[in-house]
């Protein structure tokens, strides 16, 4: 299973959740989880097909190269790790990008990323992007 979010560094998790799939024999459910508006107009919000569109984009091309793996594409209401951990359960792995670069030196793990490590119920890959800086 992988977590998507439609960034960079999610792409790079998406990619290596293909290649081990493909490794393993294994399906890929790609998730996107929005979280539903608390107060507010909810027509100022992408409404949840707006969403499937997200998460089916944030996975095509990347089956061309692993044609033998089944993709199954998710947009989930709910909070990002409550929704990853429990879907953790009936998962072989979960793999989500990083991104934790937002202003707290020596933060290297976003906060979705860090949630999962601390409570799903399977191994946890985080993938960091590419582009990021490494720092010490």
């Amino acid at each position: 299973m992988v977590g998507t979010d439609g960034s960079a560094g999610s792409a790079a998790a998406i990619d290596l959740a293909f290649k081990e799939a493909g490794l393993r024999g294994a399906a890929l459910r790609v998730l996107y989880v929005w979280q539903p508006p608390l107060l507010g107009n909810a027509g100022e919000h992408p409404v949840p097909e707006e969403y499937q569109r997200l998460v089916a984009e944030a996975a095509s091309g990347r089956g061309a190269a692993h044609p033998d793996v089944p993709v199954h594409h998710e947009a989930v209401p709910g909070h990002p790790v409550r929704v990853l951990t429990d879907a953790s359960a009936d998962a072989l792995g979960l793999i989500v990008g990083t991104r934790g670069l937002g202003g707290f030196t020596g933060m290297v793990l976003g906060s979705v990323s860090q949630g999962v490590l601390y409570h799903a119920r399977c191994p946890v890959i985080t993938v960091p992007h590419a582009g990021d800086d490494e720092r010490s």
